[in-house]
């Protein structure tokens, strides 16, 4: 997800940008002026919003915010000589959407209602993935993978050692499928193919289904939407209504706000300074 935050970055960063008066642009990250480093306050505009932040020395530094049409706020990046440290994207409502912090390393994702969807150590790679009552659902230090139904009830923890056998007892159904039972509660099912696996919430909806015939992975929503999908090669987290909110084919990576919209949907295209 580091390529998203650069590009959110990259915004208040385009390569030319041109006033009535003047001229401005960017080489080598720093901002310049007929050739001479720029101080000050600017307002950077594009085809759909407005942005304002400051730079000293051609760096940005300081707070840089980026607004919706209706003037309330779209992004908030704070910069130190040129150095991201902090980055906010908001929902149109004004409630946080995103928040990645260079002190910790930390990059999360929240839903309107301000549960959290997904928070990852970007350094590290570990994540957290959350149920829709702000429960852990997956947890991964990079190593181990740990699943957890809705009551924070362990269904599964995989690391290169564990098989499906392993997490509870395999009992055989008449039609050829497979139950995994533990403590004496039904947690997955498994065809009789043995090549789709499916976790079960505690109420015996679908929770987390494996296919290894086509290596798709589906986290469900209780209401049966898919919440997350990913394969060898992409990777999409959804919004409850099933409206996608982030996916990567491991070359891009965008976010989407609730209106299908990327985030950022448009680029600058002048630059004007305020003082």
């Amino acid at each position: 997800m580091k390529k998203i935050l650069l590009v959110l970055l990259l915004l208040f960063l385009m390569p030319i940008s041109i006033s009535a008066e003047e001229k401005y642009e960017f080489k080598g990250g720093i901002l310049y002026n007929d050739g001479k480093k720029v101080t000050g306050t600017f307002e950077l505009i594009s085809r759909k919003n407005k942005a304002k932040g400051s730079f000293v020395n051609g760096l940005p530094d300081g707070i840089f915010e980026r607004y919706y049409p209706d003037g309330s706020i779209m992004l908030k990046n704070t910069f130190v000589a040129g150095i991201r440290m902090t980055e906010e994207t908001y929902y149109k409502g004004g409630k946080l959407f995103i928040k990645s912090s260079k002190k910790d390393d930390s990059l999360k994702v929240f839903y309107e209602d301000g549960n959290l969807v997904l928070s990852r150590n970007i350094k590290t790679g570990s994540y957290i993935i959350y149920h829709e009552n702000g429960k852990p659902l997956m947890v991964s230090d990079g190593n181990i993978s740990t699943l957890y139904n809705e009551d924070n009830e362990i269904l599964f923890k995989l690391n290169s050692d564990e098989s499906l056998d392993s997490q509870g007892d395999l009992k055989e159904l008449k039609d050829g499928s497979y139950q995994l039972v533990k403590n004496n509660k039904v947690i997955a099912t498994l065809d009789a193919s043995g090549t789709i696996v499916t976790f079960l919430y505690s109420t015996g909806e679908p929770l987390m289904r494996l296919n290894d015939n086509n290596e798709l992975l589906q986290i469900f929503f209780k209401n049966g939407t898919v919440f997350v999908e990913a394969d060898a090669n992409n990777f999409r987290i959804n919004y409850k209504d099933g409206k996608t909110l982030y996916k990567t084919d491991k070359i891009t990576e965008i976010f989407f706000n609730k209106d299908g919209e990327e985030i950022p949907n448009d680029s600058i295209i002048g630059i004007r300074k305020i003082k």
